[in-house]
């Protein structure tokens, strides 16, 4: 059963991510084709990356890096499908939709990827959130953004220049979450804001059952929900409520 989650008007996320990988599979050569003719009617764009080239000459035998290789996108929603050696993501950009959309994207095209390439389980899934908070939001320092603080000897200079750090935290049966701060953090478009990138995965080759994904996902979602929710200052989430 999908949790549902509050639709903010003015998201923070700039790019959230379910990524697959797995141990086998066909031939990568047959993929990029099943997966157009799967894709056309909802992802009718089509890239060959540059990747492609570089590793595309290697033998079957020798096991190219998990990488994408081609790459599918649609407008409505704004999203984009990977493909690589063993690799699949499904990729939203703004503007956010809400979790049941994107959960639905995923769903259909893992079912595309399981009918071109019976790939079998994967060994690694992870679902990832990059959030940005525009500096209008908030002040000079990383916690006027985030219940989160970043310590070291008071003789030094302060504030710091840049502050940026990294956790992990164990969800037993569901993997781990890293939460990883920056600030000040520049997206593409020039703004300057505090970066917020959550990633629930779980790396458990052999023991991750693909019938229980659907599952998997949504408590991963509900993990970094709360972890957003939790680590986002009230004021700011307020705003973005609008």
């Amino acid at each position: 059963m999908v949790t549902k989650t509050e639709k903010l008007k003015h998201p923070a996320v700039r790019e959230a991510v379910c990524e697959l990988r797995f141990s086998k599979g066909p031939s990568y050569t047959m993929i990029p084709g099943a997966m157009r003719e799967r894709l056309r009617t909802k992802f009718p764009a089509y890239e060959v990356l540059p990747t492609a080239s570089l590793f595309g000459a290697l033998p079957d035998e020798i096991q190219a890096p998990p990488v994408p290789h081609h790459r599918f996108r649609s407008q409505f929603p704004n999203a984009l499908v990977q493909t690589g050696p063993r690799l699949l993501t499904i990729n939203v950009l703004p503007v956010y939709p809400t979790f049941e959309t994107f959960r639905e994207l995923i769903l259909d095209v893992l079912h595309s990827y399981i009918e071109a390439t019976e790939c079998g389980n994967p060994e690694t899934v992870a679902l990832r959130y990059i959030n940005h908070i525009p500096r209008s939001s908030g002040g000079d320092d990383i916690s006027a953004y985030l219940n989160f603080s970043i310590g070291y000897p008071g003789q030094l200079p302060s504030p710091p220049q840049e502050s940026a750090a990294r956790v992990v935290l164990p969800y037993p049966a569901v993997g781990s979450l890293g939460i990883a701060v920056s600030f000040p953090a520049q997206i593409e478009n020039g703004e300057i804001g505090a970066l917020l990138d959550l990633s629930l995965y779980q790396s458990d080759p052999g023991k991750f059952d693909l019938e229980n994904f659907p599952n998997w996902l949504d408590r991963a979602h509900e993990i970094v929900y709360a972890a957003f929710t939790s680590m986002v200052l009230e004021p700011i989430i307020a705003r973005m409520r609008g």
